[in-house]
């Protein structure tokens, strides 16, 4: 599995991730309606369980809300319970385990792209629901699959080593710019306005009120952190970064809406992934790519352990 796939996987798994937390909240609720349809014997007027909403007049009982969540959700949630208690079984048993180091890289392969490990979460979160410890148990899990799947696999270090010769700047962070931009329409326009802001005029002010520049211009013309070879980018604008002390700004720059005016707020060196990394994270691909498809290693655990779904899951 390449980098990029591993990447596209995360975001399958993230969203997958978060119809699991929704579909929690039923297996909750369905334990609660257990409990109220025991009550129910003594008590007639608990047999629909409690009303949850209420519209129009019209009550949505517990047991309406469940029933909805058991048809939309109920066969994945249950699938994915079964595969995880499975997993987990089949790691205490092979004496497997995952140390937070490598939770934490799986993590940082996600987060790329966006400003800042708080920037990620904060966005799993709004988006999803989903918090930073529900992100870690993901990753573990996957991580765990992956070394079931790759046992007994065995990779020569010649093919590492032929892997990596072919594949070296998958394995190099680039140099990274925390960037802001004001672009107007005219040359002449530019000029005036860098003038104005290096005898200190706000730069974010001005992008809001004078930039051209739909995408940054509500956010003072803050485009956040680029990659030094980012093909959505301007190699103009990346040439010009390039050359900058943090806190700098250069231009006029023409660009495909007209001239552009840049301002460096940070910036990250080009860093390299060690050669123990590197080496280890080279063998689980080229391991996985030998391995069985992970869908098919979980279908191999839940038979090995037995799984039987006993309780008829409502259609969809």
């Amino acid at each position: 599995m390449t980098r990029q796939e591993k990447g596209l996987w995360t975001a399958v798994i993230v969203l997958t991730l978060g119809m699991l937390v929704m579909g929690t909240v039923m297996a909750m609720h369905g334990l609660r309606q257990g409990k109220d349809e025991a009550d129910a014997s003594h008590d007639a007027n608990t047999e629909e369980g409690s009303t949850v909403a209420t519209i129009n007049g019209e009550v949505i009982t517990d047991k309406e809300w469940t029933e909805a969540l058991k048809r939309r959700y109920g066969s994945e949630l249950l699938l994915q319970m079964l595969n995880r208690k499975a997993v987990y079984a089949e790691a205490i048993e092979r004496k497997l385990i995952v140390t937070p180091q490598e939770i934490a890289r799986e993590l940082a392969a996600a987060m790329d792209g966006y400003d800042s490990e708080k920037s990620y979460f904060d966005e799993m979160k709004s988006q999803l629901g989903l918090s930073k410890q529900e992100l870690e148990l993901e990753a573990g899990y996957r991580l765990l699959l992956e070394k079931i799947a790759t046992i007994g696999i065995q990779i020569k270090d010649a093919d590492i080593e032929h892997y990596w010769t072919e594949h070296r700047e998958d394995y190099v962070s680039p140099e990274k710019y925390d960037l802001s931009i004001i672009v107007v329409k005219e040359e002449e326009e530019a000029d005036s306005l860098l003038y104005a802001l290096e005898k200190g005029e706000d730069f974010e002010a001005a992008a809001r009120s004078q930039s051209t520049d739909s995408f940054s211009r509500d956010a003072g013309g803050r485009l956040g952190w680029i990659e030094r070879n980012d093909p959505f980018q301007s190699e103009e604008i990346l040439q010009l970064a390039a050359g900058l002390d943090i806190g700098d700004m250069a231009g006029p720059v023409q660009v495909e809406e007209g001239y552009a005016i840049i301002r460096l707020n940070d910036k990250e060196e080009r860093q390299v992934q060690s050669a123990e990394e590197v080496r280890e994270e080279i063998r689980m691909q080229l391991a996985l790519s030998q391995a069985d498809p992970l869908p098919q290693v979980e279908q191999m655990l839940r038979n090995k352990y037995e799984a039987v779904i006993l309780s008829e899951i409502p259609a969809s």
